[in-house]
């Protein structure tokens, strides 16, 4: 097991290899990642997002796609704890439904390019969207994949909740350039 945390500070050198003894993090961090580094199966993903509503994970592989992508679907309940991350099995195994979902983020792995995010309409403005994306970037890192970016396609709530990331995340979001229509109409 591994684990990968990404820093948001002047601590370390961008791409700075820092063991720590334990589970401790250093100051700044955004996003961890435990995962079995032979396998790539992913256990946890940790999000430094207070505020932000309990999320765990069901990790969807589609490597016959074409492109090839990765779908995170997002829950918010008791069952797991927050960033614990099930395979498609073992979601089966526990009896988890996709009606239950309260996000999903779907992006071609080999690129990083996010193909769609959703949130359901009662967690919209919640912190979701950019813990989801977060955990999907900490997803293609861990694996020494492209960084996750948006190009400029996107809905009207796509395109504000771009305008409200920090600095840091905005830059591997385009600009819009095309306006989609919304996955779920708006009242």
């Amino acid at each position: 097991m591994q684990t990968l945390t990404a820093v948001l500070t002047g601590e370390f050198p961008a791409e700075s290899v820092v063991d720590l003894p334990d589970d401790r993090r250093p100051g700044g961090w955004q996003v961890a990642v435990r995962s079995d580094p032979g396998t790539g199966r992913l256990h946890r993903i940790e999000v430094a997002l207070p505020g932000a509503p309990l999320l765990w994970y069901v990790e969807l592989a589609e490597p016959q796609a074409d492109p090839a992508a990765t779908t995170l679907v997002a829950f918010s309940d008791d069952r797991f704890a927050d960033g614990e991350v099930l395979d498609a099995d073992q979601a089966r195994q526990a009896g988890v439904s996709g009606e239950q979902q309260v996000a999903a983020v779907r992006w071609w792995t080999g690129s990083g390019l996010v193909h769609q995010v959703y949130v359901g309409p009662a967690f919209r403005r919640r912190g979701v969207a950019g813990k989801l994306v977060q955990a999907a970037a900490g997803a293609q890192a861990a694996r020494g994949l492209p960084l996750v970016h948006g190009d400029g396609r996107r809905t009207d709530l796509g395109e504000q909740w771009r305008a409200g990331l920090p600095g840091y995340v905005a830059v591997r979001m385009a600009q819009l350039t095309h306006r989609m229509a919304a996955m779920t109409p708006v009242s």
